[in-house]
């Protein structure tokens, strides 16, 4: 009787005590932190899911920049390969006409690649963003070319999706692309872009990357 009598001072200030703190339930477990949209898991570990990568990378803004540069080639020392772009030319001698004397640098390396995904968000900012590969029907198959060493063609196309409205093409065009494979990582180390000749190079609406590429200087 007196543990009886001791319990209950002790069971009315554990009650008064959930009363300040809002009746919160202290086992109740706790709700899991929303996720932060943030960023985009690296997949490396065949051309399938570099491409993939890629795509997600590019949908995903700001947060897809690092995967995005991942994707390429990092020259570290004299003996690696690093990543390396070549422009559509037509589309590059159309671009310097309008470049007030900025130059078009060819081959285009790494650092200046860095500023392409900024220069792909801002297109249309507050849209979602669709990037994909697919095959190039037009191109040969592709293949191994040396050990470890892989050509394959594919074109690409970048869409997006504002609220209440349908889908629009802004950037369209095909790439032939050399990868490599160092231990269980894919990489890019060449980009030869081409432009979708559905378009053209004075397209206005509808680009090509070496357009993006150059712009994001």
């Amino acid at each position: 009787m007196t543990r009886t009598r001791r319990a209950f001072p002790l069971l009315a200030t554990l009650a008064a005590a959930l009363l300040l703190v809002g009746c919160v339930n202290p086992f109740q477990p706790a709700e899991p932190e929303p996720p932060s949209g943030e960023g985009v898991q690296e997949n490396f570990g065949s051309i399938e899911e570099l491409l993939r990568t890629i795509e997600l990378a590019i949908a995903t803004r700001p947060g897809g920049a690092n995967a995005y540069i991942h994707a390429f080639a990092d020259s570290t020392t004299p003996s690696q390969r690093g990543f390396r772009a070549f422009h559509d030319q037509g589309a590059k001698a159309t671009w310097l006409i309008g470049s007030a004397g900025q130059p078009a640098p060819e081959p285009w390396t790494l650092p200046f690649e860095r500023g392409v995904h900024t220069e792909l968000s801002r297109i249309r900012p507050n849209d979602e963003y669709f990037f994909t590969f697919s095959p190039d029907p037009l191109s040969v198959r592709d293949e191994e070319i040396a050990e470890n060493v892989f050509s394959i063609h594919r074109k690409y196309q970048l869409k997006s999706k504002s609220a209440n409205a349908d889908a629009v093409l802004i950037v369209s065009g095909f790439a032939d692309l050399l990868i490599q494979k160092e231990g269980a990582r894919f990489s890019i180390f060449e980009w030869r872009d081409r432009v979708d000749p559905d378009y053209g190079v004075n397209s206005v609406n509808v680009r090509s990357f070496t357009y993006e590429r150059l712009e994001s200087q």
